[in-house]
């Protein structure tokens, strides 16, 4: 047997497209659950004589999305009851209440909760809506009300209304320091100095092992963390992916070039082409040299690059995009400058232009 159950609707730049993005179905699943641990709280509350729900209470309750409907995302969840569920109406009427209990729980307001609502079950709150990103929001309709209203913000408050922490899904870059191959773990030390464990699988033992130490080289880690009022990183708890990022201060200076619109410079300056820019970065992050410094490297008003380095003769390459032609020079020291036109549109080249680069770029003498 087949009944509407609810309707929730998600606002944001995500659903503007009337779908729903498939992480989004967690926080369903978590909504579920909810619903499920509620019902048998509320069962138990009016059977204090009973230890436990009856057999096939909560197996056969499952909510199954149906179809989304137009006006941001409005996905139907149709409840689908079999066996005891089905000729028991009463039962299913703990289901419908623990729905209108959750819908309360998130629209009270400030830290005050329905009484009815167990304070122990607000965990849940760390599965569900935590899919939602900044802007977004999970709306559930109330009858003859307006719309409870599940934030990020407002997630993070129902839980800490229950611990000292809240879990978030997260995206940090920093560098292996160590690892512990008994516990899988690695330290990492992230962009702002600060430090973290996180685990991983021993999949990952290998690349753990090459890139430690070497800080040119970050991991990306997307996963789940704990943070605590203040929104301060606490704890990693879960890993769903690890990526190395070679040379990641370079990616992230191509990527803020790439960001670039005609008129960048004071309403002059052209963009980088955008076909151009990805083939240097490309190869700059994947194959510059590892002794060689790092250089900086700015747009040109004419829609080039310019690559400089701190370093001995304060050495530069012009980049032009157009036609793919680096030109190297070098101050030189009580000898005539350095000079050197590079075609960059084979590996070879490429190659060949790396290698001059590692033997021509010499730190500064202390």
């Amino acid at each position: 047997m087949k009944t509407q159950f609810i309707q929730p609707r998600f606002d944001g730049e995500r659903f503007a497209e009337h779908t729903l993005p498939i992480e989004i179905a967690r926080d369903l699943a978590a909504y579920e659950t909810l619903v499920v641990e509620l019902a048998k709280h509320l069962y138990l509350q009016e059977h204090q004589d009973k230890q436990r729900v009856p057999k096939g209470f909560a197996a056969d309750f499952h909510l199954h999305l149906e179809n989304i409907e137009p006006g941001s995302t409005k996905p139907m969840l149709a409840l689908v009851v079999t066996g005891l569920l089905a000729l028991v109406s009463s039962t299913s009427t703990y289901f419908e209440r623990a729905r209108d209990l959750v819908s309360e729980c998130i629209a009270a307001e400030g830290s005050s909760l329905p009484s009815a609502f167990p304070k122990e079950l607000l965990f849940h709150f760390n599965q569900m809506g935590r899919s939602l990103r900044f802007g977004e929001s999970m709306h559930l309709p109330r009858a003859e009300m307006s719309d409870a209203v599940l934030t990020p913000e407002r997630r993070k408050k129902l839980v800490l209304a229950c611990d000292l922490v809240y879990e978030r899904e997260v995206e940090l870059m920093g560098a292996i320091e160590e690892a512990d191959w008994g516990k899988s773990s690695f330290r990492l030390r992230l962009m702002d100095g600060n430090q973290t464990t996180v685990p991983m699988p021993d999949s990952f033992h290998h690349q753990a092992r090459q890139y430690g130490g070497r800080n040119r080289h970050l991991v990306v880690v997307r996963g789940v963390a704990t943070f605590d009022s203040w929104d301060r990183l606490q704890k990693v708890i879960g890993v769903e992916s690890l990526e190395i990022q070679h040379n990641a201060e370079l990616a992230i200076r191509f990527d803020k070039l790439a960001e670039l619109k005609d008129g960048w410079y004071e309403g002059a300056g052209l963009a980088p082409p955008s076909e151009a820019l990805t083939i240097i970065a490309e190869k700059f992050i994947a194959h510059y040299p590892e002794s060689a410094p790092l250089p900086s490297i700015v747009p040109t008003q004419e829609g080039n690059l310019l690559a400089e380095w701190n370093a001995l003769g304060d050495p530069s390459v012009d980049i032009h995009l157009s036609d793919l032609n680096a030109c190297f020079h070098a101050f030189g020291e009580d000898a005539p400058d350095v000079e050197q036109d590079f075609m960059l549109s084979s590996e070879t080249q490429w190659n060949d232009f790396f290698a001059f680069l590692n033997q021509n770029i010499k730190p500064r003498l202390v």
